[in-house]
């Protein structure tokens, strides 16, 4: 039985026959192991093993696994990182800065996608008066308060931005607007949303009047 740790064992591999691929897709997984900036899949690590190393390397993500980072590993990664394959610790980081960069450009599509859809829909409930048509009686009772505060968000530059109004502030509008359910909402669906100095407020409303409200309107 072995005495030293997989991690040992793999560094002695790799010191033993530099250059050559073995020792290199050890390296990737020691260094993906070390830390998850520099992140290889598996497969390519292991691709190019014999038996011997596979067999290693699975008792390396073993190892890992079962006990996470060990003083082991890190000074293993530090070695192979900055003397052995620092090449392949660059390359790793480039990796990940690259999939942070796509990630990044995917959230800001899906951001403007949001927003427009956001948009579109303020502009349809504030122009279509069949969008407004919950009873006035009805609305206010859904209206949750507190101290004569409620919580309400509106959109504004990608951001959902939190203001208080006053339950005389929302039953004037649902008085002189009309009221309705708005889809898009921070936190969830079928808020109630009321026009307040032209914009546009997603007001929480109390959950069981609101579900009371919605049975009444199917069809016996």
């Amino acid at each position: 039985m072995n005495s030293i740790s997989p991690y040992d064992e793999a560094l002695r591999i790799i010191k033993q026959h530099p250059g050559t691929s073995g020792a290199a897709g050890l390296a990737k997984l020691v260094l993906s192991l070390y830390n998850g900036t520099c992140g290889y899949a598996f497969r390519e690590c292991v691709d190019t093993l014999d038996d011997r190393l596979t067999a290693l390397s699975l008792r390396l993500v073993q190892h890992y696994a079962a006990n996470g980072e060990t003083e082991d590993l890190q000074a293993a990664g530090k070695i192979i990182a900055d003397d052995l394959y620092p090449g392949l610790w660059e390359m790793g980081v480039a990796m990940s800065e690259a999939r942070e960069a796509i990630r990044k450009k995917w959230k800001e599509e899906e951001a403007a996608r949001e927003e427009e859809q956001i948009v579109e829909s303020e502009k349809a409930f504030i122009t279509d008066a069949g969008r407004r048509a919950i009873p006035p009686a009805i609305a206010e009772e859904m209206i949750e308060s507190k101290d004569g505060q409620l919580e309400a968000y509106y959109y504004s530059y990608r951001n959902w931005r939190q203001k208080s109004l006053t339950r005389e502030e929302v039953q004037a509008s649902i008085r002189e607007h009309g009221t309705g359910f708005v889809n898009w909402s921070p936190e969830s669906a079928c808020m109630l949303g009321v026009i307040v100095d032209g914009r546009l407020y997603y007001v929480f409303s109390d959950y069981d009047a609101r579900e009371q409200y919605l049975e009444s309107l199917k069809a016996p």
